[in-house]
């Protein structure tokens, strides 16, 4: 009887030591699976807000053109090497850059003629090359060649498309003079104002 009772205490030592090793083990590495427990699942959501950036473009601040000669009827070419344009809004919704250019005027209080029309300011960007320096070209499409004396489309990007950000090099120009004798001579300027909407 009394080995029985010896032999009672020793299994009921070893159950007792098991659960304590069982607990100091969940409490240094996690629970434990013990058989015939199931293991608990959750879900935790990762959530990351991607806010919308800026769309809009950049062009060079000068276009310089050879010097012409008063008097000597001629067109006078130029190149805008580079243009910038950016759609980071995240909409997809579809854009155009457009372009006018003001007369061409000089400050000078001399006698004669002092300007050059706009409509002689004439711009080439069907001419011109997209690069994508991020994003893809598809559904973006050059303007017509055209006078400046209004608004002219330099590129279009269809709705899902233009997303990303673009170089258009290469934008010809072509100012034609007439050869008039009583042009003032000086700096001849013009503003050329593009918008992007």
């Amino acid at each position: 009887m009394e080995k029985m009772k010896t032999l009672k205490q020793k299994i009921e030592q070893k159950i007792v030591a098991t659960v304590v090793v069982a607990f100091m083990f969940s409490m240094m590495f996690g629970s434990l699976n013990l058989p015939g427990a199931s293991a608990a699942v959750t879900n935790t959501n990762l959530i990351q807000n991607i806010v919308a950036g800026t769309f809009g473009h950049g062009a060079l601040t000068n276009v310089v053109f050879p010097n012409i000669t008063i008097g000597s009827a001629t067109n006078s070419t130029s190149n805008m090497t580079m243009t910038t344009a950016w759609d980071l809004r995240g909409s997809g919704a579809g854009w155009t850059i457009a372009g006018y250019a003001s007369r061409l005027w000089i400050q000078n209080s001399a006698t004669g003629v002092n300007n050059l029309d706009n409509v002689e300011i004439r711009w080439y960007p069907s001419g011109a090359t997209i690069y994508a320096i991020s994003g893809v070209t598809t559904g973006m499409t050059l303007g017509s060649v055209a006078n400046l004396d209004g608004s002219r489309t330099l590129i279009t990007a269809t709705n899902n498309n233009g997303m990303g950000n673009y170089r258009i090099n290469g934008v010809m120009f072509n100012i034609v003079y007439n050869g008039r004798t009583d042009q003032v001579s000086g700096n001849y300027v013009s503003v050329l104002t593009m918008t992007s909407s």
